[in-house]
């Protein structure tokens, strides 16, 4: 079995509420119920805008076993929004290896991994996007082609961020994988 990637937790849900008592509190005390507005604007934004847009890149959990491949469904903003709020009890989508025609990695190889400083950052507000930042410079996928010729990218690239030689190697040995079962088929 295979693991790529990160399951979501509530941390985005969290750093959004945060964002609301800190918006919302001091120009509420200014301006009474329009400073909470003003939170829940910035909350909603951080929710409907920013944590969809970059959901897949920090929290893309995939999963190959034996017989299926098991990873978030990020197609519809929608789903991205339902996916803040519902964190980890987020449902993953399952795919049989059977339904798989080929499989293989896209992206750039090389890359260096990510600073130790960053892993450790300066402040809260930095650490909330420096992951995001370093995953984006190391994007890398497992595309896999369905029997429909159906495409889907399965993104590497948050632990390509952390560890680039590791991820690659490992990603091709799970490319193999999922081609040698379709070999066995063959024969």
């Amino acid at each position: 079995m295979f693991t790529f990637g990160k399951k979501i937790s509530f941390r985005p849900l969290i750093i959004a509420l945060i964002f609301l008592l800190v918006v919302g509190s001091p120009i509420a005390g200014a301006f009474g119920m329009w400073g909470w507005a003003a939170g829940i604007g910035v909350f909603i934004v951080v929710v409907c805008v920013y944590y969809p847009g970059v959901l897949e890149l920090e929290f893309n959990y995939i999963e190959i076993t034996d017989y299926e491949i098991k990873y978030y469904d990020f197609r519809s903003w929608w789903k991205r929004v339902l996916m803040v709020f519902m964190g980890p009890m987020t449902p993953l989508k399952s795919i049989d290896l059977d339904e798989i025609v080929s499989a293989r990695t896209i992206g750039q190889e090389k890359g260096e991994k990510m600073p130790v400083g960053m892993a450790i950052p300066a402040s809260n507000f930095i650490g909330a996007f420096a992951g995001a930042v370093s995953t984006i410079q190391k994007l890398y996928w497992i595309e896999i082609e369905l029997e429909n010729g159906k495409k889907i990218k399965l993104s590497l690239a948050h632990d390509k961020a952390y560890n680039t030689e590791k991820t690659v190697k490992k990603a091709k040995l799970a490319v193999e994988w999922i081609l040698a079962d379709k070999k066995k088929e063959d024969h």
